[in-house]
């Protein structure tokens, strides 16, 4: 029984979307009118399991802490990632910078997306999050507090968008932008470009 429990309790955080939760960040991304982009994302985020142990017995066990810390390494092997640290407490501080070409798919944290469809139409989303998920990350007092902004260029034709913010001057000025406080705000665009 206990080890059912423990099972359980893992499957849990892995649902936990994949690690690694954003918490408080700045993220950007940005598209040249030839369907290449960048994103980049500088801020922390925690790792979902090291958070339910945490929430769980109180603290991290040294040997925790260590595991989460020797993580470090293997995150600084993906050129995506620009800088990390262990800040403790499961919270990592990372840069992403992430550039891709037209048509090459992105997911950042699992958190962020970016696909193109096969007619040309390129999409940002953020997954979903189920109920449970949501009652869960609260609980182990994940809070979410970030801005994230796309700039597009002059060819772009928005399909759809929940942006929180829009360019103004006629879509001419600034960016599409998401302040997100909560995993409820998931950010969503869908456009393409002509030309």
């Amino acid at each position: 029984m206990l080890r059912r429990s423990a099972i359980v309790v893992a499957a849990s955080a892995v649902l936990l979307t994949a690690c690694l939760v954003p918490e408080k960040f700045s993220a950007k991304a940005s598209f040249q009118p030839d369907g290449a982009y960048s994103v980049t994302y500088a801020g922390t985020a925690v790792h979902a399991m090291a958070a339910m142990q945490a929430a769980k017995t109180g603290k991290l066990t040294a040997k925790d802490e260590a595991s989460l810390e020797q993580e470090v390494a293997k995150m600084k092997r993906n050129p995506d990632v620009q800088s990390v640290s262990y800040r403790g407490n499961g919270r990592y501080e990372l840069r992403l910078e992430a550039k891709r070409t037209k048509g090459q798919a992105l997911d950042l944290l699992s958190s962020l997306k970016v696909n193109t469809s096969k007619d040309g139409v390129i999409t940002i989303s953020s997954p979903p999050i189920n109920e449970k998920s949501r009652k869960e990350m609260a609980q182990l007092g994940i809070k979410i507090d970030g801005t994230f902004d796309v700039t597009l260029p002059k060819n772009a034709e928005i399909i759809s968008q929940n942006a929180t913010g829009t360019p103004s001057f006629f879509g001419l000025m600034g960016t599409y932008s998401w302040k997100i406080g909560s995993v409820e705000q998931r950010p969503m665009m869908k456009f393409r470009l002509k030309g």
